[in-house]
């Protein structure tokens, strides 16, 4: 265990672009083997090359701001999916059905999110200033 031990010490080790690598190869490889198309499979072959690549790497700062590129990305392309988000690794904003409606403005769609129970309220949408009257 010792020489294993050394053998990582200052080495990158794994993170979170090499677990998507990973998972890119494995689901390549799948795909490949499905439809027995050898490009898919050497594709495979390459993103599984690559995540061992930075896995032994020794140049840790490089492959840290690679990490923090493609989590930024990934970040905006699950933000975009399902809306803001303060998590990074949330599908859309988190939402209290329990005590709030959430309304859209019948001049620009903004989502608004109004108090439930309190029966028929006037509404200013913060987005374009349409008012409206709305039953929650």
């Amino acid at each position: 265990m010792g020489q294993l031990q050394r053998f990582f010490h200052g080495r990158n080790g794994t993170d979170q672009l090499n677990i998507a690598l990973a998972i890119t190869s494995f689901g390549l490889s799948m795909f490949g083997r499905m439809l027995s198309l050898n490009l898919f499979q050497n594709l495979a072959y390459v993103a599984l090359g690559l995540c061992l690549f930075r896995m032994f790497s020794k140049n840790i700062e490089r492959r840290r701001r690679e990490n923090a590129r493609f989590l930024e990305l990934f970040h905006r392309f699950r933000t975009r999916k399902g809306g803001t988000s303060s998590a990074p690794w949330s599908w859309g904003p988190k939402r209290d059905k329990a005590n709030f409606c959430y309304l859209k403005c019948p001049n620009c769609k903004q989502t608004m999110r109004v108090p439930k129970g309190k029966g028929n309220i006037k509404i200013t949408c913060s987005n374009c200033g349409q008012v409206f009257y709305e039953k929650v």
